[in-house]
Parts: C-alpha cells; sequence; structure tokens
C-alpha cells in the first residue's frame, strides 16, 4: 500500500523552491553587469564653444553645481592625480567621513568615466565594489549620473547632467597633471 503524502508536505516543498528560486534570481541580479547608454548629441547644425579651465576653476564650477544641485551633501576636489568626492554619513547613529578617489576618463561621445580607485570609511579602506554596491542602492541624485560597482567606475552622462536653456557641455580633455580641462558646449539650435 502507497504512503499518502500531506498537503504540508508539498506545500513545504513549494516553499522551499520559492525560496531557492528567490535567491538564485537575486544573485543573478547582483551579478549582471551594469549598462550604460549615454545620449546622443546630434551634430548637424549647433552652435559649439570652446572651454578650457585650470584645476581651480574646475574646483569652483564643481562645488558651486554640488551646492545647487545636493544642499552641499557632496564634496568634490580635483588634485594633480585624481579626484576626490567627500560626503558625511551615519553608521549606527555616528557621523563618519566618507571619500572616495577616482581618475576620470573621457569617452569618445563627450562623456566622463570615472574610475574609483578608493573608498574610505573614517579610517577605514573598504573593498571598492562592495562599497559602490552600497552606494548605488543608497544614492539619490541626478539622471545623468550611473554608478557600476562592478565595474568599479561612476559614469557621468554630461548631455544630461548640464543640459540647460538648449546647451549641454562635451569633455574632450581631463588632462590633471598639466592642469587643462577643455569642454565644447554645444546648443541646439532651433530650425
Amino acid at each position: 500500500m502507497k504512503k499518502r503524502r500531506s498537503i504540508w508536505f508539498w506545500l513545504f516543498c513549494l516553499l522551499i523552491l520559492a525560496i531557492l528560486s528567490a535567491g538564485v534570481y537575486t544573485a543573478y541580479l547582483a551579478l549582471m553587469p551594469t549598462r550604460t547608454s549615454f545620449s546622443q548629441t546630434t551634430s548637424g547644425d549647433n552652435t559649439k564653444i570652446d572651454l578650457t579651465l585650470n584645476r581651480d576653476q574646475l574646483n569652483a564650477l564643481s562645488n558651486t553645481y554640488l551646492t545647487n544641485q545636493s544642499n552641499g551633501k557632496y564634496s568634490v576636489k580635483v588634485n594633480e592625480e585624481n579626484v576626490t568626492a567627500q560626503t558625511t554619513v551615519t553608521v549606527f547613529n555616528q557621523k563618519l567621513d566618507a571619500k572616495l578617489t577616482m581618475v576620470p576618463k573621457t569617452t569618445d561621445g563627450g562623456n566622463v568615466i570615472m574610475e574609483v580607485q578608493k573608498v574610505e570609511l573614517g579610517q577605514l579602506d573598504l573593498p571598492v565594489n562592495v562599497a559602490m554596491g552600497y552606494i548605488k542602492e543608497m544614492y539619490t541624485g541626478p539622471k545623468g549620473v550611473t554608478i557600476q560597482p562592478d565595474q568599479k567606475q561612476i559614469a557621468l552622462d554630461l548631455s544630461k547632467l548640464t543640459k540647460k536653456n538648449g546647451w549641454t557641455l562635451q569633455a574632450d580633455e581631463l588632462n590633471l597633471k598639466d592642469n587643462r580641462f577643455t569642454f565644447t558646449g554645444v546648443m541646439q539650435n532651433a530650425q
């Protein structure tokens, strides 16, 4: 005579299967690489202006932008070797300084990729990809900023970040050592 299994046995098996499926799906999403798609500006009948800045001018411009966009929560400083971004975070009701050390690179489309070299919380160096995964979950900022923990970088879509009154900005050269930062301002001409 065959022994019949209780409905509770089958419900338990279904629950275990659902938990395992959710775990596999979560792992899949966590390990999936982040894709970045930058906006494309058409170069047809646009007005262009070349802009060259030094380190001090770029620091003043970025901090003015960040103060307006984030109410002074973040500060960015361009140095001779890297770019640092600092803020204060609360961990277990304690305020700690957090610092990202990055190296900027331009893309072919005039956007910027910030390669994250180091993440510090207080005096503690954190693993970059783990810390960036946490930052990605907690970050609420402009839509032109994409945090990519798997590639240890932050992508800045300048056409989305700088669009104002028909003007956008494209990065041409970001030379930290020679203190030379060149951009092209593009105005979409009305047709």
